[in-house]
C-alpha cells in the first residue's frame, strides 16, 4: 500500500514544507502594513440599539446603524467585552444579532485610541463544510484518483501561494518563474492522475506548450492594445503594496497561464488518451490515421472547452457587462475600455491556447506513442500487442 501512495505522500510532504517555510523565507520582502490592527473572533452579547431601514434600491437589504456589545473570543484581549458601533451599508452589510459570532477588527489609532469594528461575518465555517463535502464526494467517487486529485490541488496551492506570489514580490522575472512552476505542476499532476508513462509525458509536453502559447498571445496582443498588468484587478494597488519594484508588465502572461492551465490540461490528456485508446482498439491504424482521428476528437472537445473558458471570463465580468447594457454604452466605448478589452484578450488567449494544444498534442502523440507498447489506461490493465501466429 505504501508503494501505491508513496508519490502522493511525497508531494504532500513537499507541499506542507512549502507552506511551513515560505512565510519565514519571504519575510524580508513581504509588504509591511502601516496600520496596527488585528482580526479576532467575537460574539455579540447584547444589542443596544438598531437604527435600520430597508434600502431604497434593494429593499431586502437593511441599512443604517447598530450599536452592540461583544465579547472577544481569542487573542491578547480574550474575554474582554467592548462596545461596537456598526454602520451598515449595501457593501458593508455586517448585520448581527445576539449570540452571533463575527470577525472583529481591533485597530490602534493615535487620535481615537483602540477602535473595535465589525469587520465581516464569520464565513469560514461555510467554506470548511463545503470543502469537506467536495473532498468526500471526490474521494467516494474517485477513490485513489480522487485522493491524487486532492494532493494535486494542495500542491498547486503551495506553488502559487508559497512560491509564485513571494517570487513576484521579490522582483524575480514572473515569466521564467511561472513557466518553471507550472511545468512542475503539470508533471506532478499527470503522474498523480495518469501515472508514469508515455501517455502522461505526451500530455505534459502538450499542456506546457499550450499554456505558454496562451501566455504569449495574452502578452503580445495585450501590449498591442496598450494594456499591461497594471490594468488587472488590483494591479495598481499591488505596485504601492510592494516593498521594491515588481515586473508588473508581465503579470498578464502569469495570469493567463494560471487561469488557462486547467482547461489546457483537460484537452491535452483527452487527445493523448484518444490516440492511445484508438491504437489499442485497432493496432493496424497508421500513425497518420491515429493523428487525424485524435484531431477529429479534439475538434469536438474544442467547441465545448473554448466556450467554457470564455463563459468563465464572462461570468467573472457579469456586473461590468450589466453596467454596459444599463448605460447603453456604444460598441466603440465598450471594446476600448481597459477592463473589457483585457477580459476579452484573456478569454481569447486562453481559447487560442486550447485550440493549439490539440494539434500539438496529437503531433507529439504520433512520435511519443508510436511504439508497439500500448499505454495502460486508469480503468483497465495494460493491453498487450497481439502475438502473431
Amino acid at each position: 500500500m505504501f508503494r501505491t501512495y508513496r508519490f502522493a505522500l511525497f508531494i504532500t510532504l513537499i507541499s506542507t514544507l512549502i507552506f511551513q517555510f515560505s512565510p519565514s523565507l519571504s519575510e524580508s520582502f513581504r509588504p509591511k502594513s502601516p496600520l496596527e490592527q488585528t482580526f479576532v473572533d467575537a460574539e455579540v452579547v447584547n444589542i443596544i440599539s438598531n437604527n435600520l431601514a430597508p434600502d431604497a434600491k434593494v429593499p431586502e437589504i437593511l441599512t443604517g446603524r447598530q450599536v452592540f456589545t461583544a465579547r472577544i473570543l481569542e487573542g491578547e484581549k480574550q474575554g474582554l467585552v467592548v462596545e461596537v458601533e456598526n454602520p451598515i451599508s449595501r457593501q458593508h452589510n455586517v448585520l448581527v444579532g445576539e449570540g452571533d459570532t463575527f470577525i472583529m477588527m481591533i485597530r490602534e489609532t493615535a487620535n481615537n485610541g483602540t477602535v473595535y469594528w465589525a469587520y465581516n461575518h464569520k464565513r469560514s465555517p461555510a467554506i470548511y463544510w463545503m470543502s469537506l463535502a467536495f473532498l468526500l464526494l471526490l474521494l467516494s467517487f474517485g477513490k485513489k484518483e480522487g485522493l491524487n486529485s486532492v494532493v494535486s490541488l494542495y500542491f498547486t496551492a503551495a506553488l502559487v501561494i508559497g512560491v509564485l506570489i513571494p517570487s513576484i514580490f521579490a522582483g524575480w522575472n514572473p515569466v521564467l518563474i511561472t513557466i518553471v512552476l507550472m511545468g512542475l505542476k503539470i508533471v506532478v499532476n499527470f503522474i498523480l492522475v495518469s501515472g508514469y508513462n508515455k501517455k502522461s509525458f505526451c500530455a505534459m509536453a502538450g499542456t506546457l506548450l499550450g499554456v505558454i502559447a496562451a501566455g504569449i498571445m495574452a502578452q503580445v496582443f495585450g501590449e498591442f492594445a496598450n494594456l499591461s498588468g497594471i490594468y488587472l484587478d488590483k494591479g495598481e494597488d499591488v505596485i504601492y503594496l510592494a516593498t521594491q519594484p515588481i515586473q508588473i508588465r508581465w503579470l498578464m502572461f502569469v495570469a493567463i497561464m494560471v487561469s488557462a492551465l486547467g482547461a489546457v490540461m483537460d484537452v491535452a490528456i483527452s487527445i493523448a488518451s484518444a490516440y492511445n485508446e484508438l491504437k489499442a482498439a485497432d493496432p493496424k491504424l497508421t500513425p497518420t490515421q491515429l493523428m487525424r482521428s485524435s484531431m477529429n476528437i479534439g475538434r469536438d472537445i474544442m467547441g465545448t472547452m473554448t466556450n467554457t473558458l470564455i463563459l468563465a471570463f464572462a461570468g467573472s465580468s457579469l456586473t461590468t457587462i450589466m453596467m454596459v447594457w444599463g448605460l447603453n454604452m456604444p460598441i466603440t466605448q465598450f471594446l476600448n475600455s481597459p477592463v473589457i478589452s483585457l477580459s476579452i484578450i484573456h478569454a481569447l488567449a486562453g481559447s487560442i491556447g486550447i485550440v493549439l494544444t490539440i494539434p500539438i498534442t496529437a503531433w507529439l502523440a504520433r512520435y511519443m506513442l508510436n511504439s508497439d507498447e500500448v499505454q495502460p489506461s486508469i480503468d483497465s490493465p495494460a493491453i498487450a500487442k497481439p502475438r502473431s501466429l
